[in-house]
């Protein structure tokens, strides 16, 4: 299965880099999807692949630090495509919102064309919802046409059958100061809960860091 991650610094992918070794507190929550999805996967029950070959193979991030919607529509969404993804996780949109650069509608608008073409070629989709901040360095108004454009997202996923995680209600969001490239981030509790959600949504067992064994959830993949 054809996993790819699209969005912003939130969902970059961090196990892989040799580089820099990440430790647990580091991984985003495309890392532990990832790790998730490995364990259940056919080749790791029939022992066919190696693990790096399973990671090839299975979950990829095309997310980027700063990307805007338009980054996603115009970048990302057409490697997915190439890919011939089976499933596609789209989460941006959020801190165009919080900088007041863009209207609900206008971005949603874009992502539902986005979805539309995913769905067409035969991809699932999952749409992350924004974040949401208490900070009192992003205006209420801007609060809430962030949370007007997660209420498209619910709207998007029911027309063109994509599925919603809800990330706005995740308490866990640290605010970035006025001028940086991203608003607002997850921190490591962020990130853990939204990867549990996330698996929740995809219908396979997880809890608490602690992985499902292939026979129980190898079927219950989509695709």
């Amino acid at each position: 299965m054809r996993v790819r991650a699209l969005g912003d610094s939130a969902s970059v992918m961090r196990r892989d880099d040799a580089a820099l070794p990440p430790r647990d507190e580091q991984l985003t929550w495309v890392d532990r999807v990832a790790d998730a999805l490995d364990a259940v996967s056919p080749s790791r029950a029939s022992g066919a692949h190696s693990a790096e070959n399973r990671r090839s193979a299975c979950v990829r991030s095309f997310a980027r630090e700063g990307a805007r919607v338009a980054d996603v529509v115009e970048r990302q969404v057409p490697l997915a495509l190439a890919d011939q993804a089976d499933l596609v996780f789209i989460m941006a949109g959020t801190h165009e919102l919080l900088a007041g650069r863009s209207s609900p509608e206008t971005l949603a608008d874009r992502v539902d064309a986005s979805v539309a073409e995913l769905r067409g070629a035969g991809s699932d989709v999952v749409l992350i919802s924004t974040l949401a901040t208490s900070s009192a360095l992003v205006p209420r108004r801007r609060l809430e046409g962030s949370a007007e454009f997660t209420s498209e997202l619910w709207w998007i996923a029911r027309a063109r059958g994509a599925t919603v995680v809800d990330a706005w209600s995740i308490p866990d969001v640290r605010a970035r100061p006025l001028g940086a490239v991203e608003r607002v981030t997850l921190d490591a509790a962020g990130h853990r809960m939204l990867a549990r959600r996330v698996i929740e949504a995809l219908g396979v067992p997880y809890r608490d860091g602690l992985l499902p064994p292939v026979s129980e959830a190898a079927s219950r993949l989509p695709g």
